[in-house]
């Protein structure tokens, strides 16, 4: 009933712009924050949950979602499959929490974790974990690292690895701990333009300046003192004849 296709059908074509990053990005963001606030953890945000729309984006497919502590009635997820008597891996693999795969109870921190993989796929057109295998995709999220994305796309700024990265920390606790502080940072990367992740830039351009400087005053003062030795009289090595000629001369003390 949506016009428009679903962002798993737009990264078929590559990745997104960095203008399209950032817009539907905060907009997914702030989807899972107004859902969150409401209890509701979705639990399956994946690009195809999501479609692109002439109003934006829109989160989609809440049938996985978990309001509060109930537990849905049918587990009719992606992927499902039994790890205990106590939980189940609801969901998709290639966007799930760690503690998601491990059967531990998810909460709004498990969407951020899926939130920073779809940022990723969708600056990179790759996905941040993959595996030839379940057993070796599971590995890879529980503790691999997705390859930087500067790697892929050098044009990503600073300040947007870093609001992804942050997003798939391993541990809840170090994640974002809301979405809705997602979108504004966001939005923040969009109103700056280039200059956002300027400060790492800056002060690494000031440390290198700094490196040069340190480097050229050692050279000269090499040189100078290299000059020195060759072009100053040593009063050591000076011939006994000329200095007694010196004295008579008064020229020496």
């Amino acid at each position: 009933m949506l016009d428009g296709e679903t962002l798993a059908d737009r990264l078929s074509r590559g990745p997104l712009t960095l203008p399209e990053v950032l817009k539907y990005g905060a907009q997914i963001a702030d989807a899972l924050g107004k859902a969150h606030r409401e209890g509701v953890v979705h639990r399956d945000l994946k690009p195809g949950n999501v479609r692109l729309t002439k109003g934006g984006a829109k989160l989609l497919d809440f049938g996985l979602a978990k309001s509060g502590g109930h537990q849905p009635a049918v587990v009719d997820a992606t992927e499902a499959k039994p790890l205990t008597k106590e939980g189940t891996i609801v969901g998709t693999f290639q966007y799930m929490a760690p503690e998601q795969l491990a059967g531990e109870q998810p909460d709004a921190r498990s969407d951020v974790f899926a939130l920073g993989a779809v940022l990723y796929e969708m600056a990179t057109g790759k996905r941040a974990f993959e595996g030839k295998s379940k057993t070796s995709l599971i590995a890879a999220i529980m503790s691999g690292e997705p390859k930087p994305m500067s790697e892929l796309q050098p044009l990503a700024p600073a300040a947007l690895e870093h609001v992804v990265k942050k997003c798939l920390a391993k541990d809840p606790d170090e994640r974002w701990q809301n979405a809705t502080d997602i979108g504004q940072e966001l939005r923040w990367i969009s109103e700056a333009g280039s200059q956002a992740g300027s400060t790492r830039g800056s002060r690494r351009a000031v440390f290198g300046m700094i490196a040069v400087g340190v480097v050229v005053i050692i050279a000269a003062l090499t040189v100078l003192l290299h000059f020195n030795r060759r072009t100053a009289p040593s009063l050591l090595h000076y011939p006994a004849g000329k200095c007694a000629r010196g004295r008579s001369a008064g020229l020496v003390e």
